[in-house]
C-alpha cells in the first residue's frame, strides 16, 4: 500500500502542504485581524490655538460686548446723577428767586387780596424837616442839620454805615428821642406839626423788639389792633383788620407759632 500510495500519488505527507501561506484561521462570528501598534497623540498650544480660534474669538467677542455695556451704563449712570444735581439746583434757586420776590414784591400777593377790616385812608400826607438835630443832657450834639422830605406815596430808604445815626434820626424825627432835646422843624402837608400828634395813622418798628415773648403772632397783632383802634369796635371788624395785616405782612402761615425771643 506504500507503494501505492507513493506511487499513485507521486507525493509525500510534506508534499501535501499548500505551496502557499496558510489561510488566516477563523472562528464562527467574528474574524481576527492584527492589533494595531499604540499611538500616543500629543497636542501643542499652537495647535489648540488653531483648532479653537473661532471659539476664542466668539469669547473675545462677547466680552468686549460685555464690557462696552458696562462702561456705557456707568456712563449713562453718572450723567443722570449729574443732571438730578443740576435740575435740583435749578429748582432751588427757582424757589429760593420766588421765595425773595414774594417776600420783598409783597404786591404779587396783595393785589388778589380782598381787604375785609382796613380800608384806605383818603387823605395823604407829604413830611418836609428842616435842620433836624439832636443834643444829648450832656450838651454832645449827636444829629445836626438834616433836611428833607417823603413825599406821599413813596417808599424812602434811609441808608449808611453802622454809627452814621440812622435809628437817632428816625427817633428824633418820630418824637421818640425824649432821652435829649430836640430840634429843627416838621411840617406835614406844609404845615408845622409834630408826628407824635398822628399816631393814630403811622407806625414805628423799633430796631429792638418790643413783643410778648409768650404770644402767639396772631395775638400780637390782635393786642396791637385793640390799642390803636377806637373803643367800641365790633370783634368781627378787629379779626378782618388782623387777617388784613397778616395777609399783607405774609404772615399768615406762622400766625399761630409763640413768637419767643432770640
Amino acid at each position: 500500500s506504500s507503494h501505492f500510495g507513493s506511487s499513485r500519488f507521486g507525493a509525500t505527507r510534506e508534499n501535501l502542504r499548500p505551496a502557499g501561506p496558510l489561510p488566516r484561521r477563523q472562528t464562527a462570528g467574528r474574524h481576527c485581524r492584527p492589533r494595531p501598534p499604540f499611538m500616543a497623540e500629543e497636542h501643542t498650544a499652537a495647535e489648540f490655538w488653531r483648532d479653537n480660534v473661532g471659539v476664542v474669538l466668539w469669547l473675545v467677542g462677547v466680552g468686549a460686548v460685555v464690557l462696552a455695556i458696562f462702561v456705557s451704563d456707568r456712563r449713562w449712570r453718572s450723567r443722570q446723577n449729574q443732571l438730578e444735581k443740576t435740575t435740583a439746583v435749578i429748582n432751588q434757586s427757582h424757589t429760593f428767586a420766588l421765595n425773595l420776590v414774594r417776600h420783598f414784591m409783597p404786591s404779587f400777593k396783595v393785589q388778589k387780596y380782598q381787604f375785609r377790616g382796613m380800608q384806605a385812608k383818603a387823605g395823604t400826607a407829604d413830611i418836609e424837616f428842616k435842620e433836624l438835630g439832636l443834643q444829648l443832657a450832656s450838651g454832645k450834639r449827636v444829629l445836626q442839620g438834616v433836611t428833607g422830605e417823603f413825599k406821599a406815596g413813596r417808599m424812602c430808604a434811609v441808608m449808611g454805615p453802622s454809627g452814621a445815626g440812622k435809628t437817632t434820626f428816625m427817633n428824633t424825627l418820630c418824637g421818640k428821642a425824649t432821652y435829649g432835646k430836640m430840634t429843627g422843624a416838621i411840617h406835614i402837608n406844609g404845615v408845622e406839626a409834630n408826628i407824635s400828634e398822628f399816631k393814630s395813622v403811622t407806625g414805628f418798628v423799633p430796631q429792638d423788639d418790643i413783643v410778648h415773648q409768650e404770644l402767639t403772632v396772631r395775638e400780637q397783632i390782635e393786642f396791637s389792633a385793640r390799642l390803636r383802634n377806637s373803643v367800641g369796635t365790633s370783634q368781627e371788624s378787629l379779626m378782618h383788620i388782623v387777617d388784613d395785616v397778616l395777609n399783607v405782612m405774609q404772615v399768615d402761615h406762622i400766625q399761630n407759632s409763640i413768637v419767643g425771643s432770640v
